[in-house]
């Protein structure tokens, strides 16, 4: 966990450029830096949902 939060401060300290989002009625502007960690985030959480899910199916399967 320590090694993903250095890499988090610097994307967050690295990456200062602006995005402009415009969505429908909104506009928001983010960092570079905070959309490439935010999808990091995502991703790890996505894939370790989807590993609990194989697992515990796996383990069903060997106890029938």
């Amino acid at each position: 966990m320590g090694l993903i939060g250095i890499y988090s401060f610097i994307f967050l300290a690295l990456n200062k450029n602006i995005i402009h989002l415009d969505l429908l009625f909104i506009e928001i502007d983010f960092e570079l830096g905070n959309i490439v960690l935010i999808s990091f985030c995502f991703g790890i959480v996505i894939t370790s949902i989807l590993e609990l899910l194989y697992l515990s199916s796996r383990r069903k399967n060997k106890s029938e």
